[in-house]
């Protein structure tokens, strides 16, 4: 046989050992157990979502799930450990909005919030609502923004951090409404919600599975919600774009990264199988229970998503003059 046929032989010989190894390595995945890395603390919303999606998944994929909780520093420190984790698959970040304040809240991280990871799947939109003290008499967003018109800086709202999903939400409308008011973060939501109640506060705007039942008790005025749509469990609450403010629409999310250089083939397996337990009826309802709404997305369409979310968030902490750390 001369040289060049055998040389092509050989050729195709390795091309087709090599499909074989991707392909073979394509359906092996997952080989073992996998992990969620969240940022945030036990039992708060976004790690519920995540344990709630990673019961159902571990089943279908015949592997052991693990979330584990590392929380601190805006997220950054369990961003920055799945960012070095081995690219593989069985590592994921879960994590939130946060992911798209990272590189305007903190100066010097180790890591790319956006460039360093790659999307799998949003996994839950958490409409927040816009809430207030009833004994102020406001009974639509109109209301307070006129409030705030006649006292320019003198309302002040609450928040669960600098630089939070709840701090940037009222930011947003802020900025959309050409108010503003004085900022005072808490170590945690509940804290500010206290002091709403009580009348120390003027306004807060949280996940909307914290204030419902204060709500339906009447002990706090919900004004609007943030999302696109009205909320299923506060369906009289318009939205913060029918109540007269389009642009101060804010989306909280939850979802799943993983390191950027992680196969294709593990990123759309991931995809797919958690996208078969977003439309299951009883996810909808524990998603429902918690005040969450499903929020599927394909690979490409999170790496846009996040790219252009992050932008957005740029330009409300610039506007509120939020200094990084």
């Amino acid at each position: 046989m001369p040289d060049s046929a055998i040389l092509r032989k050989s050729l195709a010989g390795l091309a087709a050992a090599i499909l074989a190894t991707g392909i073979a390595g394509a359906q092996s995945f997952p080989a073992r157990n996998i992990r969620f890395i969240g940022i945030a603390t036990p039992g708060t919303t976004s790690d519920v979502i995540g344990r709630t999606v990673a019961e159902p998944l571990s089943r279908q994929i015949g592997q052991s799930i693990v979330v584990e909780n590392r929380a601190g520093a805006g997220g950054t420190l369990a961003a920055g450990a799945v960012a070095r984790a081995e690219p593989d698959g069985h590592i994921l970040l879960l994590t939130s909005s946060a992911q798209s304040g990272m590189s305007w809240l903190y100066s010097k991280l180790p890591f790319d919030p956006v460039r360093d990871f790659s999307g799998v799947t949003t996994l839950a939109e958490l409409p927040s609502v816009l809430v207030v003290p009833p004994q102020r008499g406001w009974n639509t967003l109109k209301d307070m923004i006129a409030a705030a018109k006649a006292k320019p800086g003198a309302l002040n709202f609450g928040s669960g951090g600098t630089g939070s999903g709840t701090h940037l939400s009222s930011e947003k409308v802020m900025l959309a409404a050409g108010i503003t008011a004085n900022h005072v973060p808490y170590k945690g939501t509940s804290e500010g919600l206290i002091e709403v109640i009580a009348g120390r506060l003027d306004w807060f705007y949280t996940p909307a599975a914290s204030v419902v039942s204060l709500i339906k008790d009447g002990k706090l005025k919900g004004l609007a919600v943030s999302s696109k749509t009205r909320m299923t469990l506060l369906p009289e609450l318009p939205t913060v774009a029918e109540a007269g403010l389009p642009e101060g629409e804010y989306v909280f999310w939850v979802g799943l990264l993983v390191p950027r250089k992680t196969p294709r083939t593990a990123i759309n397996k991931l995809n797919e199988e958690i996208l078969k337990v977003l439309r299951s009826q009883e996810l909808r309802e524990r998603f429902r229970q918690l005040g969450a709404e499903p929020f599927p997305m394909k690979p490409g369409e999170l790496d846009a998503f996040l790219a252009k979310d992050t932008e957005v968030t740029g330009r409300i902490v610039k506007a509120a003059n939020i200094k990084a750390q």
